[in-house]
């Protein structure tokens, strides 16, 4: 009995120690609180308009246990000040989002998809929502799709009117260390890619000839360039971050802005006693022959807890999180 004391006390020491390290926080610039009545996950601008989405879902309920209403996908006017946030949704189906996506054709015509998780993620089903924008910044619900290849959808990117990649978290519980990325080619669902180190989060070039995939599980970028013909993905190059990469923003300078999770023994704390995860954001510019990495953002988690992503737009980044009821709206110098 003395020695299960001695090995549980060492490991939970061991344990304190990862989760409280101390990290060099920094940014450059001012943020301020933004609050919600749940977290912002994930985060789409439209930038022509100043307009942010935001993937609204009380998960911290969730992780606690706590009867929790439906979800909804939050427009967030930036153009204001202070700004100004309502429902962008007109209409549709009970939402527990997760990943969204922002696709504006040819015509200017926005089409906002959303991954749709089932109030019981081991029984029920995935599913993709489709929304038609029929004024600025309001959009009303076309279709819904699923397939028995979308298992545990995570992040997805559009890449057409009827077109899109899902990225696939992992099954821990099942020791699952790979996943599928699947593609809908607007009739038909196929797997181009099975070896997908947990997929945290996907985004697209401008032009849509390349995908940007975070695999958590391996801390590095996967860029793959993709045939518009068929939806099929070839890897040209896998960055290595050191950190377990979230949701990706391709801002307007083609620059990637990635949210972070520097520490996942606090990530996980986080989740089991409601301890401070840090969050941080890099920013990695492509341009150059290497990729150029440099972190923007990092904070242990008392601003804001588990940050899953950042988005710029203009001099402004704006950071979602996991589980805190706020979005931070910093102004960078």
């Amino acid at each position: 009995l003395i020695v299960i004391v001695i090995i549980c006390l060492a490991g939970g020491l061991y344990l304190y120690s990862l989760v409280n390290r101390d990290i060099d926080e920094h940014f450059s610039g001012t943020c301020t609180d933004f609050m919600m009545n749940g977290s912002g996950e994930d985060v789409q601008i439209d930038r022509a308009r100043g307009l942010a989405y935001v993937s609204l879902f009380d998960r911290l309920g969730t992780v606690k246990g706590e009867p929790v209403g439906p979800g909804d996908i939050l427009r967030v006017d930036l153009t204001r000040t202070p700004p100004e946030a309502t429902s962008a949704l007109a209409d549709g189906p009970e939402l527990h989002p997760h990943g969204i996506s922002l696709f504006i054709d040819g015509i200017g015509q926005r089409h906002l998809f959303v991954i749709n998780h089932p109030e019981d993620r081991k029984t029920g089903e995935e599913k993709i929502e489709r929304y038609l924008e029929e004024s600025p910044g309001v959009f009303r619900h076309k279709e819904t799709f699923k397939s028995p290849l979308i298992t545990r959808a995570n992040d997805l990117v559009a890449v057409g009117e009827r077109q899109f990649y899902v990225a696939q978290d992992v099954d821990r519980r099942g020791g699952e260390k790979l996943t599928k990325l699947v593609y809908f080619d607007g009739e038909d669902y196929s797997v181009v890619a099975e070896d997908i180190h947990s997929g945290g989060g996907i985004n697209a070039s401008a032009d849509y000839t390349t995908l940007y995939i975070s695999e958590t599980g391996s801390k590095e970028i996967r860029v793959v360039s993709r045939d518009p013909s068929d939806g099929r993905v070839t890897t040209i190059q896998t960055i290595p971050l050191g950190t377990s990469p979230d949701n990706i923003d391709v801002a307007e300078d083609g620059t990637l802005w990635v949210g972070a999770h520097s520490n996942v023994a606090a990530l996980a704390m986080h989740f089991i006693m409601g301890a401070k995860a840090p969050s941080q954001v890099l920013r990695i510019d492509m341009s150059g022959a290497e990729p150029l990495i440099e972190e923007m953002y990092l904070n242990s988690g008392q601003q804001i807890s588990a940050g899953s992503g950042g988005t710029t737009y203009e001099n402004k980044l704006l950071i979602g999180s996991i589980t805190a009821r706020k979005l931070l709206i910093c102004e960078m110098d």
